[in-house]
């Protein structure tokens, strides 16, 4: 009876409310209660998201890293078993056109993207358990990212990877696999800066097993010794002395001048390092095919002297990237390539020489006026230098109307140039930045040695008020 009472009493008082205020200000109140509620609650929520988030991803990233460490330990290598030669034959039965494709796997609780080259029937593979795999189980649920055709180089890199079993999902991972196997470069982008699954691992890993993420295996490298055969006995020593060549830097060698070589695929930059250094220290072959198929640092030391009066060394880093448009690199990835290495291992850099040869065709110019933004270019003109190469067959008019064109197309300033500082005895020439330049293999040191001494005093020397260009990861962004 008395809760009937209440009750009563409770819906007359509501009912007199509502006749006081109205019935449309009671449902504002009430929705306004309900958004202040909402506004108070969401964050809160969103908070404890996070952290179980965090907590269980963390969990995660530890037992998969102590997995990972089993694999990190070991040498970087394939290690490729005895039935290699079995897989080798294995590979006859694929057709000529082949396809990258990939599905979602999961390990361990781990989402990632399990790839593999399919010609429809036969697949190869890098698996985590069993590592390189020829098989023709049914396709189902894949999608297709790359198309590309089994050429004999493709089938030498199959050849070479055959049999190997050293699987990282860090460092030799199935992407790592397929993109190695139609390109010639060791590259997971599952794996590359900033993205979830590195985040995952790289708090766990040490310096040099970081260094080691998409770097070429020890077993898959082709090794070609420089030659110390001087190309030219009459340089003297006005060039680099070679020291060695690497994929990845030190913090020891950041304190060295660094020259970043960029270029269409077959412009020649090789061929412009091995003279810098006078002896081949690269590898130069023109191509539509690039022959650098990953970033190579070949380091020296640089000396300039004037008989009796001075001597000066400098350490250098000389940077040889992959060229762009190669015929079976896609332009994205070159860019990704040559960013992700420099960032990873530059702090600044104080020349970049762009190198073009023949027509500058429209993919040419739009990825170097790419890099041209990423660097800065508009701030460091005089870090910047400009060659049309391959133009040792051409006349004078040739040269100057081609220089003409290639600032035109670039939207470089044709008249840039500085006066060498002291110290390199050369108070009274101007250093032009953009030159036209020709070496023909084997001519004689007498028609090469004005382009030699203008390549040189461009790529090295500095401006009185040089500044070195930053490689900083916000201020460099390619877009």
């Amino acid at each position: 009876m008395k809760a009937i009472i209440v009750g009563v009493v409770l819906f007359g008082i509501v009912c007199f409310i509502l006749k006081k205020i109205g019935i449309d200000t009671v449902i504002i109140m009430c929705f306004q209660g309900f958004k202040l509620a909402r506004n108070w609650l969401v964050p809160k929520l969103n908070i404890i998201r996070k952290f179980v988030v965090r907590k269980r991803t963390g969990d995660l990233a530890l037992l998969l890293a102590q997995k990972e460490k089993v694999n990190w330990s070991k040498t970087h290598d394939l290690l490729p078993k005895a039935n290699r030669e079995f897989q080798i034959e294995q590979f006859k039965h694929f057709c000529k056109n082949l396809r990258i494709c990939y599905r979602e796997v999961e390990y361990d609780g781990l989402k990632f993207r399990q790839y593999f080259v399919t010609d429809g029937t036969w697949q190869i593979e890098f698996d985590s358990e069993k590592g390189v795999i020829i098989h023709d189980s049914p396709l189902c649920d894949e999608v297709t990212t790359e198309e590309f055709v089994l050429t004999p180089e493709v089938r030498n890199r199959v050849h070479k990877i055959c049999g190997g079993t050293n699987y990282s999902l860090v460092l030799r991972n199935s992407d790592h696999l397929c993109n190695y196997i139609r390109t010639g470069a060791w590259i997971s982008f599952q794996m590359a800066k900033h993205t979830p699954l590195r985040k995952i691992f790289e708090n766990h890993m040490s310096d040099d097993q970081l260094q080691l993420i998409n770097k070429m295996p020890n077993d898959l490298k082709f090794v070609d010794e420089p030659s110390d055969k001087p190309i030219y006995s009459q340089v003297g020593d006005y060039h680099v002395q070679f020291s060695q060549s690497k994929e990845i830097l030190t913090d020891a060698d950041n304190d060295a001048f660094n020259i970043l070589f960029l270029g269409p695929t077959g412009s020649g930059k090789s061929t412009l390092i091995n003279h810098l250094y006078n002896q081949d220290v690269v590898k130069a072959v023109g191509s539509a095919s690039s022959v650098t198929r990953s970033m190579t640092y070949i380091q020296g030391e640089a000396m300039w002297s004037e008989p009796g009066k001075w001597k000066k060394f400098d350490k250098v880093n000389i940077i040889d990237s992959v060229g762009f448009c190669d015929t079976e690199l896609p332009p994205k990835q070159v860019h990704h390539m040559i960013k992700n290495s420099v960032k990873m291992n530059m702090t600044y850099i104080d020349k970049v020489v762009i190198t073009c040869s023949g027509r500058i065709e429209e993919p040419h110019y739009k990825a170097i006026k790419k890099f041209m933004k990423w660097l800065t270019y508009e701030d460091h003109k005089h870090n910047f230098v400009f060659i049309w190469n391959k133009c040792d067959t051409l006349s004078d008019q040739e040269k100057a109307e081609g220089l003409v064109d290639m600032s035109s197309i670039l939207g470089t300033d044709l008249n840039m140039q500085f006066i060498a500082p002291s110290g390199y005895g050369r108070l009274d020439k101007s250093i032009k930045l953009n030159h036209c330049l020709g070496f023909a293999p084997g001519a004689p040191f007498e028609e090469v040695e004005k382009d030699l001494q203008s390549l040189k005093d461009a790529v090295f020397v500095r401006d009185v008020n040089h500044k070195r260009i930053p490689v900083d990861s916000e201020a460099c962004a390619i877009q």
